[in-house]
């Protein structure tokens, strides 16, 4: 599937809206490691793994290349490796 062209700047717009969605990602670890917190017996090994996860999104976030037009289609276009599953 490819991405609808959006215009002169559409790749700065497309690396924009890559970084949005990891951040959105990245806030569902967040509220996911307060709800576990929250628990009369948090699970340590799902905090850290939702810390990991955020962390991991932070570094993509903080590295990624407006260049780098494979990992940002990717992210646009729902890559598994990218979805955070909601339940």
């Amino acid at each position: 599937m490819s991405l609808p062209n959006l215009g002169i700047n559409s790749e700065s717009i497309q690396f924009e809206v890559a970084l949005e969605k990891l951040g959105q990602s990245k806030q569902l670890f967040i509220q996911e490691i307060g709800k576990e917190k929250e628990k009369p017996v948090p699970s340590l090994a799902y905090i850290q793994y939702c810390e990991s996860r955020k962390s991991i999104i932070d570094d993509l976030q903080d590295t990624l290349d407006p260049n780098d037009r494979d990992t940002i289609l990717k992210i646009l276009e729902d890559s598994p490796a990218f979805v955070v599953p909601r339940g």
